[in-house]
């Protein structure tokens, strides 16, 4: 493992994320990409849009390429959460099992951005989703993260109540005020995780 090295995995529900908010969202994603930037520790990031289709914008690439624009989240519709996450993790497990040992990042961090509503998964459970997300936190030490206006599906999801960010989505800049907070839990993770590995 590369202890200098931390993946950011954001698997966002269309119309969570874009529909009507789409500036107030790619406000707080740019923050949010600008803070880790200056985290002093190398970053990928891995970024997939869903909604109607499943669309992977950016795959392990270093943040400082990162660059948003509203062309490249052109879906909408539907809400496929489960099918989303589990095709996320799945594939970026995949490309770590294929990446040479001394390569791979020390840390992932996965995090879900819904409304809650999944209308239109048909391949997995929240219960299959749970116990994916069990074995890769406790065999991989990924840790995830959710942001969402429906708290319930932490549980379900099996992410901690640490780790869930409640979306106030009738409140100004909601989008903005949520990053803000997920930049200050990945920020302390991520400094953790460092300063452990580097004990070790």
């Amino acid at each position: 493992m590369d202890n200098n090295l931390h993946e950011l995995v954001f698997v966002l529900d269309h119309n969570a994320d874009i529909k009507d908010r789409y500036d107030d969202a790619e406000k707080g994603l740019k923050a949010l990409m600008a803070s880790q930037k200056n985290i002093g520790i190398s970053t990928a990031v891995t970024l997939n849009v869903f909604g109607s289709e499943y669309l992977t914008v950016f795959d392990n690439t270093p943040i400082e390429k990162v660059k948003f624009s509203k062309e490249l989240f052109p879906l909408s519709g539907v809400c496929p959460l489960i099918d989303s996450a589990e095709k996320a993790i799945f594939d970026v497990g995949e490309r770590l099992n294929r990446t040479y040992e001394g390569c791979r990042p020390s840390k992932v961090i996965v995090t879900f951005v819904t409304f809650g509503r999944d209308n239109a998964s048909k391949k997995h459970t929240y219960g299959e989703l749970a116990e994916i997300i069990k074995r890769q936190s406790e065999v991989y030490k990924w840790s995830f993260f959710l942001l969402t206006d429906f708290s319930i599906n932490m549980e379900k999801m099996n992410i901690p109540e640490d780790n869930t960010i409640i979306i106030k989505k009738n409140e100004p800049d909601c989008f903005i005020k949520a990053y803000a907070e997920l930049d200050k839990k990945i920020s302390a993770l991520r400094k953790k995780t460092y300063e452990e590995n580097s004990r070790g």
